[in-house]
């Protein structure tokens, strides 16, 4: 754990490249620090002055008086990295680095940026970026950037990896009245990442005052995740208590050309970074519409107790669309009881919609949006309203917002509102920023803002009531079985199918009797020894699709079946064989009664880890996007939970009277996978697809195993 309090909260500062340039960086983050309030002692380094401004200059860090604990680079890369030498010299541990040029322009900037590297490794040194904006830290005050920041203080938080987002957020915080505690921008990243803020944040969090939520939100902007396991485990703790939400691109970054697995093509990059968000509580933005929405709702607001929503209209069609909106984004309209009917019947014109939404009518004046708000506000099935006013001529626009912030502190529920228009409603929205009241520009954005919030909340809820279950002990000890040599020999070459299910039997799962066959003879004598109905397959290292290829044949049922069916996938055998250029062998299994075929695969991520999928199987692996998936190690009750947000999950759990099947054995056949998958390294990816459920068992049918190069 890297201590960087000293580094985001100093209580002397030393800029390499202070200057009396205006408009050089050196000179910008000098003023910066300046005017931000800042305390403590200031050191400007430049050997061609004696002094800037009011402050000694001194010719280089070696000369300054004292060791200060945060040095400032602001200085282009050439010299950079003579300068960073020259800190870790002096003793000073803590860098930030503006200078651009390293690995953002390719090799040679690598090169750089693996030098700057090895040099903060020799000397302990914390250093933020290179290429990035700096940090602000208004609760230090401290302002350690070349960018305009507003100095106003409040709850929100942010680490982006955007300099050019920073600036953006700066100045939309500053024209909204939005305040922020910390902002960090990290650049490339080359020694500090988001996991070191992050647990920065989590050990030094200030008491929220005022009348602001009692959390602090975290906004996140990453174009990478760096330690994917220390992530899922830093951002799980937070979101016990703070929400975060990330905006994270490169959503349509394509795939790898070759697929090894239907794991591996099901559960994409983008795939996996979507279920560890999900594991975490975190909320994940679209765009970067939704990040600056999230960090007003969630700054201002406390997120929704549950999901229903009332909304006041003074008009029809918004009205309208914000009820198809509230469906979409997974809320839903409370239903009013008949003495909310009444009482609204009593305020409101006859030709006022009292149903929810609720329609004041276009002449609508402040008053009636105060009558209507103070009798569905103390309704106990409301967990939020949605305000939306359009300005007709007789509207009231300021009245009604600044009766919206009464109404909201009184009542402390959240109140979201959408004032529709331009120029005209322009001064409401500055009265319900000034109220502390999340407002859009059209109700869609508020409705998306409020589901994201109570998703946030939800989670919260799961996760208080779920305490983690204690691991399953199995009979078959794993890492006893891997000694064996039938599964030695399968980790040290590329295994066949039926290597892989005698793989899958060594380490516990329940498997159909099946074996090579090279004759009729031989497979007659199978089904004599274990009764039809039996398959016939093709085994060959990488097949995948094999019905595509007429590889699988099911439903044998006697020995003509069994003739014409050996004589049809030997055929096959000799396309694939002479399309490839691998052997090929025919097996035989006996065939799996009636049930339900899922898939339970695990990938190694190279971000996150071991990631398993469950999911519908067999043809329907890849139609039907059944894709689910969760972090290694998970717990019987993290299974069940999986299992039970699955599409396949209408078929195992006996909808329509039809019987349940065994999904015990399934919870535990997901979690012995898991753990095979873990406790071999050589590993990469492995699949039982399908796994055939029944009435009584979980069947390893068939499987895949990729291994690491």
């Amino acid at each position: 754990m890297r201590d960087l309090t000293a580094l985001f909260c100093p209580k002397s500062v030393a800029i390499v490249g202070a200057s009396r340039t205006p408009e050089k960086v050196g000179a910008i983050v000098l003023k910066n620090i300046i005017s931000s309030g800042f305390t403590g002692k200031i050191y400007p380094v430049n050997p061609n002055a004696d002094q800037i401004g009011s402050l000694a200059c001194f010719k280089d860090t070696a000369g300054l008086p004292e060791v200060p604990d945060l040095a400032v680079i602001a200085i282009p890369v050439p010299g950079a990295l003579e300068a960073l030498t020259q800190v870790g010299e002096k003793g000073i541990k803590n860098a930030v680095i503006f200078s651009a040029g390293f690995k953002e322009i390719g090799e040679e900037g690598k090169k750089l940026e693996d030098e700057l590297i090895s040099i903060a490794q020799k000397y302990n040194i914390n250093v933020l970026g290179p290429n990035c904006l700096g940090f602000v830290n208004n609760l230090c005050p401290i302002n350690v950037t070349f960018g305009e920041v507003a100095a106003q203080t409040g709850n929100l938080r942010f680490i982006s990896q955007s300099g050019a987002i920073a600036s953006s957020l700066f100045d939309w915080c500053k024209s909204n009245g939005l305040g922020f505690s910390e902002f960090v921008t990290l650049g490339n990243k080359a020694v500090i990442n988001e996991n070191d803020v992050l647990e920065y944040f989590q050990g030094n969090k200030t008491p929220v005052t005022g009348s602001l939520p009692n959390v602090q939100p975290i906004g996140l902007y990453l174009e990478s995740i760096s330690r994917g396991a220390d992530f899922l485990k830093l951002t799980s703790e937070i979101t016990k208590t703070d929400p975060i939400f990330i905006l994270k691109p490169g959503k349509t970054k394509a795939a790898a050309k070759a697929m090894q697995s239907h794991t591996g093509a099901i559960a994409g990059e983008d795939v996996v970074l979507e279920a560890v968000l999900t594991q975490a509580g975190v909320i994940r933005c679209q765009t970067l519409e939704d990040f600056f929405d999230l960090s007003r709702s969630f700054a201002w607001e406390d997120s929704p107790v549950g999901p229903k929503v009332a909304i006041i209209s003074n008009a029809g069609g918004p009205a309208v669309i914000s009820a198809d909106a509230v469906t979409t984004e997974g809320l839903t309209l409370t239903e009013f009881d008949a003495q909310t009917h009444e009482k609204l019947l009593e305020v409101l014109p006859r030709s006022a919609a009292i149903l929810n939404p609720v329609d004041v009518l276009g002449d609508a004046l402040a008053q009636r949006y105060l009558q209507a708000a103070e009798i569905i506000l103390p309704n106990a099935q409301v967990n939020a309203l949605i305000v939306i006013l359009t300005p007709q001529i007789m509207t009231q626009i300021s009245q009604t917002a600044t009766i919206l912030g009464v109404l909201s502190q009184k009542y402390r529920k959240p109140i979201f509102c959408s004032f529709i228009g331009g120029s005209l409603v322009a001064e409401g929205e500055q009265k319900l920023n000034e109220y502390k009241i999340p407002s859009f520009r059209f109700p869609e954005r508020a409705i998306r803002a409020v589901a994201q919030m109570w998703k946030f909340k939800h989670h919260q809820e799961e996760q208080a009531e779920n305490a983690p279950a204690q691991p399953v002990d199995f009979r078959v000890d794993l890492k006893h079985s891997l000694r064996s040599s039938d599964l030695k020999n399968v980790l040290q070459k590329s295994p066949d199918s039926i290597q892989i299910n005698e793989f899958l039997q060594s380490a516990g799962f329940s498997t159909p009797p099946t074996n090579r066959v090279s004759s009729l003879e031989q497979a007659k004598s199978f089904a004599q020894q274990f009764g039809y109905p039996v398959v016939l397959k093709l085994s060959s290292p990488g097949l995948l699709h094999k019905k595509k290829i007429g590889g699988v044949i099911t439903g044998i049922e006697n020995d003509a079946q069994l003739e014409n069916a050996g004589y049809k996938i030997s055929q096959a055998a000799v396309r694939l064989q002479q399309g490839t250029g691998q052997a090929v062998a025919i097996q035989i299994q006996k065939e799996v009664g009636p049930g339900v075929e899922v898939i339970i695969g695990v990938k190694q991520d190279p971000t996150f880890g071991s990631v398993l999928l469950f999911g519908a199987g067999g043809s329907f692996a890849e139609l039907i996007a059944d894709r689910n998936l969760h972090l290694l190690p998970m717990n019987i009750s993290q299974a069940k939970k999986l299992v039970e947000k699955s599409k396949i999950f209408v078929a195992l759990s006996g909808s329509n009277g039809d019987p349940v099947y065994v999904l015990d054995k399934l919870y535990e056949t997901i979690i012995r996978l898991g753990q095979l998958a873990v406790s071999c390294p050589e590993i990469k990816e492995i699949e039982i697809n399908p796994a055939i459920v029944t009435l009584d068992n979980v069947w390893a049918v068939d499987g895949k195993v990729v291994l690491a190069k």
